[in-house]
């Protein structure tokens, strides 16, 4: 069985299911409505751009009452939905899309060139003809057999899309590429969106204190900024300011601490100790001996990254290079932290 490619322009595609010649098949699609106005946004900027985007899939039918043929759309409800919106004057583009320009905009108000360029925009369409219905569901059965399992993190991406998702997306795209220039995450990395788990994390930090974050801490946050955010702008000035600072910080860039885990130790730290929101202070109630110990010992952050190349070298550290092994863990964190603590101190001296 084919599906043959089958490619239509925004404008032809739009007038078709005004014209009910293209409907949304909902015993394939999840029920419309789930894409915020952002995520449609998002959507329609990336076409105003000329970005690609995933294939649609329709299925081609003779509807017996108009002897005529319909396509149903099985793959692409929301993508549709956002598609009809824009092209029927009804969506306004939000003010947190990228490109300055579309902000605020409907379909009436952008300039003609690129009106032009939203009708003209070749959809990439797969359709299945002279098939039976029950041939189609196999057909995806089997896509979506042979497709790499989604990670917490892209799960998360997918089922939220409120202002908390687009958030931590725009922020991300601020700091990927130095993210990988400095080795902290691979390209690898950045597409499965580990940079989003990072950034979620320290954005969990804020709200709840330190804590050994699972799934259900993850989406708890996404859960609970899923419908308004009004503490954004505290949360971008607070993390951007410190993402910023640890990447300006050659020094900490060693192989052996461009870990994810470290730097949301070492971001923390820089965090908390600019902001003053008791982060430490927690630190120390979870490691009170380590913060004993570095009190009366302070240390540099050459020594932690002798310590992690040579840990029997270092005994003395023993406990911080232990922090490895455990890294989500809330003492673990409370651990690094003040050891990350102490050697800014001592670089400050």
């Amino acid at each position: 069985m084919l599906a043959n490619a089958s490619p239509m322009s925004v404008g032809d595609f739009c007038n078709d299911l005004k014209a009910n010649k293209i409907t949304i098949n909902d015993d394939y699609q999840r029920n419309s409505g789930l894409w915020s106005s952002l995520a449609k946004s998002y959507f329609i900027e990336s076409i105003l751009l000329e970005f690609p985007i995933p294939k649609l899939f329709v299925y081609a039918r003779i509807d017996l009452k108009t002897k005529g043929t319909i396509k149903e759309i099985v793959d692409g409800q929301q993508r549709s939905g956002a598609l009809r919106e824009f092209f029927n004057n009804k969506l306004r583009l939000s003010q947190k899309i990228d490109t300055d320009r579309f902000r605020g905009k409907r379909y009436s108000d952008l300039e003609d060139d690129d009106k032009s360029k939203f009708l003209g925009y070749s959809l990439p369409i797969d359709q299945f003809s002279g098939v039976q219905e029950s041939e189609v569901r196999e057909a995806f059965t089997r896509m979506n057999a042979n497709n790499v399992p989604l990670n917490e993190e892209e799960q998360r991406n997918a089922r939220f899309q409120g202002p908390f998702k687009w958030f931590v997306n725009s922020l991300c795209k601020e700091k990927r590429e130095r993210f990988l220039q400095i080795g902290l995450f691979s390209k690898r990395d950045l597409i499965r969106m580990g940079d989003f788990k990072l950034l979620a994390d320290l954005a969990y930090l804020f709200d709840n204190g330190i804590h050994t974050t699972k799934s259900t801490q993850l989406d708890a946050i996404y859960k609970k900024y899923n419908t308004s955010f009004d503490r954004e702008e505290e949360f971008h000035e607070r993390l951007g300011w410190g993402i910023d600072t640890y990447l300006s910080m050659d020094a900490y860039h060693d192989a052996r601490l461009t870990k994810p885990y470290m730097a949301y130790s070492i971001i923390s730290a820089l965090i908390d100790r600019k902001y003053q929101l008791a982060i430490l202070d927690q630190a120390r109630s979870l490691a009170p001996e380590v913060a004993a110990k570095v009190d009366a010992a302070p240390v540099s952050l050459n020594d932690l990254i002798v310590a992690l190349g040579s840990p029997d070298d270092s005994p003395q550290l023993a406990d911080f290079v232990q922090t490895t092994t455990k890294t989500n863990v809330d003492t673990s964190r409370a651990v690094r932290m003040l050891y990350f603590d102490s050697a800014l101190k001592n670089s400050d001296a």
